[in-house]
């Protein structure tokens, strides 16, 4: 009979025999004081405790139920221990081995991650270049290129930009690069990330002239790119607006939920044929939810972005994005066909005397 131990690593709970809850609290131990000095230690140990994590996962999944010393020390050989990476047991046969097992045994299947270290816009093309292993600048300039010929790309990025998660932890940069995910990787990817700007800044490496133009040349249309985005957003802001003004009067009018507001929106929107709203209250219901689910989910996805730089909110999961993107195009082409199909909107909308000044 063995006293079991309740622990939290990585977010998650994991029951854990007494023998295996000491090994594994020496070797954290062994991991803080290794990189006690390093920039981003608690970062590096608490990636290790992701990883760490994903690997008791696993065991769990094939059917066990509490973590024992074999499983932890499986992971320590997969992972390595901090005492190898100083090159300690070089003239050890069987440490040796044993990296070259871990070497082995840990190949990582690549996953697609946008990549937050080396980005112009959401880092979706330099995400894939460290995918494929191809070179960043080279990609981009592709990229741009194929932006003047393939009508759509630019509309595919930003798809891509809010389905492609971000590659946070030093675990997940490590999968969107292939490499083996033990503590000397997780620790380098860390550490190199606080030194990166700073190793490039000072460099004193020569560029080349082709380098060099590529690099200002992406810079240049990375920058276009983002004022364009700006100016969009000022520009849609006003019929953003007038588009929620109008849902919401629809909604109330067709609903009969509150009495006095359909006269205050009769004053101000004097176009609309009022009185046929009522003749009609399935479409326009119909219509009305699926501007909002336009409209609503675009600035829930802002709000998410907005919250997640805070650090206030997690990010949104892979699968919940693709839901959203596609009730959205769902929403829009149903909204669309609606629309056109009510005349008493679209007859007096065409005619309206702003109409004229945008057109």
């Amino acid at each position: 009979m063995k006293k079991t131990l309740t622990v939290n690593l990585g977010g998650t709970v994991y029951h854990i025999d007494e023998d295996a809850y000491i090994l594994l609290d020496n070797y954290l131990n062994n991991l803080r004081y290794h990189f006690r000095k390093d920039e981003g230690a608690e970062e590096i140990v608490r990636d290790i405790e992701s990883r760490i994590a994903e690997l008791f996962d696993e065991a769990l999944r094939g059917g066990l139920q509490v973590i024992t010393i074999k499983e932890v020390e499986k992971v320590i050989a997969r992972m390595g221990k901090p005492e190898e990476l100083n090159g300690e047991d070089e003239g050890n046969p069987s440490a040796s081995n044993s990296k070259t097992f871990d070497s082995e045994s840990t190949e990582t299947r690549r996953r697609l991650f946008r990549n937050p270290d080396d980005r112009i816009l959401g880092g979706v093309v330099s995400g894939i270049a460290a995918y494929f292993g191809w070179d960043v600048t080279w990609t981009r300039i592709v990229f741009i290129l194929a932006g003047f010929f393939i009508h759509g790309l630019i509309l595919a990025y930003l798809l891509a930009w809010i389905i492609i998660p971000l590659a946070h932890t030093a675990t997940e940069k490590l999968q969107m690069r292939g490499e083996p995910i033990n503590v000397e990787n997780i620790g380098r990817t860390v550490t190199d990330g606080f030194e990166k700007v700073n190793e490039y800044v000072h460099s004193e490496q020569p560029r080349s002239a082709l380098h060099k133009f590529g690099n200002g040349l992406v810079a240049v249309v990375g920058f276009l790119l983002k004022l364009c985005l700006v100016l969009l957003l000022i520009c849609c802001a006003p019929f953003l607006l007038v588009g929620l003004i109008v849902l919401f009067a629809l909604l109330m009018a067709a609903t009969g939920v509150i009495v006095s507001l359909p006269a205050f929106f009769y004053n101000i929107l004097p176009w609309v044929d009022w009185g046929g709203v009522c003749t009609m209250p399935g479409m326009i219901v119909g219509l009305t939810v699926c501007g909002l689910l336009i409209v609503g989910i675009p600035v829930a996805g802002l709000i998410q972005a907005v919250m997640q730089s805070f650090g206030s909110w997690k990010p949104m999961g892979t699968s919940t994005k693709v839901v959203l993107v596609l009730l959205w195009m769902i929403a829009l082409a149903i909204g669309i066909v609606l629309f056109f199909q009510i005349p008493f909107l679209t007859e007096p909308l065409l005619s309206a005397p702003f109409w004229g000044e945008f057109l």
